[in-house]
């Protein structure tokens, strides 16, 4: 009773739901905001879409089969559909718990060295990630 939507590739599946995890996972964290004040913050919507473009760049590099061409819009849609909601690795910093940063915006950087793209927005929010769970 409730539509379901297949893939013939999973990697297409697997990349677009790691798309919009990269651009609210880290930046949530650093930041403290729920994805949709996330996205209308003027300090922190470019770093968000900066995160989820850099992912998005490497899927491409990499040969996956992506169902957009403009991952901003895409994670804007994304986001417009569950304004409030806080990313698991912001509860997870919330609850006294380390995140998955290394399999969300760690992983970025990781993929991309294979292709030689570049991803400084992720870089920058792996180490502020980091420095905060250092102190927990």
């Amino acid at each position: 009773g409730f539509p379901v939507q297949t893939f013939d590739d999973i990697d297409q599946l697997i990349w677009e739901k790691f798309i919009c995890n990269v651009g609210v996972g880290g930046p949530s964290v650093v930041s403290g905001l729920a994805i949709g004040a996330l996205l209308a913050s003027d300090e922190w919507r470019p770093v968000a879409l900066g995160c989820a473009t850099e992912a998005y760049n490497v899927a491409r590099a990499l040969g996956i089969n992506l169902s957009f061409e403009d991952p901003e819009a895409y994670v804007e849609a994304f986001v417009a559909k569950l304004p409030d909601a806080k990313p698991s690795m912001l509860q997870d910093y919330e609850n006294g718990r380390r995140s998955e940063l290394d399999a969300i915006n760690g992983q970025v950087p990781v993929q991309a060295a294979r292709v030689g793209v570049a991803t400084p927005y992720n870089d920058a929010i792996c180490e502020q990630v980091r420095t905060l769970e250092e102190q927990l």
